[in-house]
C-alpha cells in the first residue's frame, strides 16, 4: 500500500476543524514562531522580501514582523480546517462585514462579466464562501499530485457554487466563455506566470516583478470588470474588502496593466502587511541580463 502523505493532512484538517476560531487562532499564534521559523528557507524569504519592499523597517521591527508573519501563517494554515470543513452557511457567519462593497455589489447586477483577483493576503480561500452569494465562480485549478488530497479540496471548494476548470489552453476557453455568459471569473494575480510565458515585467514595491497578463487579456476580450478582492483577517472571522481597479488596466499596454495591478496589489498589502504572504518568492524571475534578487551574497 502506498503511503498517502494527504492521509495524514486531511485527518490534522479534520481534528482542527473541531475547535472553535478563536482558540485555532490563539494557539497558532503560539506555534506558529516556534515550529516554522526552524524552516530557514522560509524566515530567509521573508526577510529578504522585507528588505526589499519595507526597507525602512530597523532590523528589530523586521525580526519583530518575522514572528508575527509565522504566527499569522500558521493561522492560515489551521483556518484552512474550517473552510474545507463547515458547512457553507456556518462559515457565511465568519463574514463580518466591515466594508462599503457597494461598488462590487451594484456590478453584480450589470450585464457584465466580473474578473475577482484575489493576492495570496489574509485567507484567499473565503473569497469563495463570500463570491458563492452573488454568482457561480470559475477558478483555475491545478491538481494535487496526492490524488486523496486533491479530491479533499477538490470537493471543498466546488462545495461554494464553482466551477474548476484546468490550467491550460481547454480552461482558458472555458473562463472565457464564463465571463461572455455574464459569469464570475477567480484568479490570484501574484503568482510568478511561467517564465517567458503570460507575463510582463512591472514595478511592485519599486522592483521589477514578473506579473501575469491573463487577466488583462481576459478583460479586453469579454469586456469584464475587474476587481481586486481580499478576505482579510479580523476579529471574530473574516472581512472581505472589494475594490474596483483603476481605469488604467484597460490600456491595450500589458505593461500599463501590468503595472496598475502591482499597484492596487501594493494597496492590498499595505492596508495590512502581516496578512501578506512574505514567503513566497515573487521577484525570483528577473528580466534577462539581471540575477535574482535572492541570490545569496559571499
Amino acid at each position: 500500500m502506498k503511503f498517502s502523505y494527504g492521509f495524514i493532512v486531511i485527518g490534522i484538517m479534520r481534528l482542527l476543524s473541531l475547535f472553535k476560531l478563536d482558540r485555532l487562532r490563539k494557539t497558532a499564534d503560539f506555534l506558529g514562531p516556534k515550529l516554522l521559523s526552524k524552516n530557514k528557507r522560509t524566515t530567509d524569504a521573508i526577510e529578504r522580501n522585507l528588505q526589499l519592499c519595507l526597507p525602512e523597517l530597523t532590523v528589530d521591527e523586521r525580526n519583530g514582523f518575522i514572528k508575527s508573519r509565522l504566527a499569522r501563517m500558521c493561522q492560515t494554515l489551521f483556518e484552512m480546517s474550517h473552510v474545507w470543513l463547515m458547512s457553507p452557511q456556518q462559515l457565511k457567519n465568519y463574514l463580518i462585514p466591515i466594508y462599503d462593497n457597494s461598488l462590487f455589489e451594484a456590478e453584480i447586477n450589470s450585464q457584465h462579466g466580473i474578473i475577482v483577483l484575489s493576492p495570496h493576503i489574509g485567507n484567499w480561500e473565503m473569497m469563495n464562501v463570500y463570491l458563492s452569494q452573488y454568482r457561480t465562480l470559475t477558478v483555475m485549478y491545478r491538481p494535487l499530485k496526492d490524488p486523496g488530497l486533491n479530491r479533499f479540496i477538490r470537493t471543498a471548494r466546488e462545495r461554494f457554487n464553482s466551477k474548476l476548470v484546468p490550467t491550460n489552453n481547454k480552461g482558458i476557453i472555458q473562463t472565457i466563455r464564463a465571463l461572455k455568459a455574464q459569469g464570475m471569473v477567480g484568479l490570484l494575480p501574484d503568482q510568478v506566470p511561467v517564465e517567458n510565458v503570460g507575463g510582463v515585467f512591472a514595478p511592485l514595491f519599486g522592483h521589477q516583478a514578473y506579473t501575469m497578463t491573463l487577466a488583462h487579456k481576459l478583460a479586453l476580450k469579454t469586456n469584464a470588470k475587474v476587481f481586486i478582492g481580499i478576505a482579510y483577517q479580523c476579529d471574530k472571522g473574516f472581512s472581505v474588502r472589494m475594490k474596483p481597479i483603476d481605469e488604467s488596466f484597460y490600456s491595450e499596454d500589458p505593461i500599463i496593466a501590468a503595472t496598475c495591478l502591482n499597484e492596487a496589489i501594493e494597496r492590498a498589502i499595505m492596508h495590512d502587511p502581516i496578512q501578506n504572504q512574505w514567503e513566497y518568492k515573487r521577484y525570483r524571475v528577473q528580466p534577462e541580463g539581471q540575477q535574482t534578487l535572492y541570490k545569496k551574497k559571499n
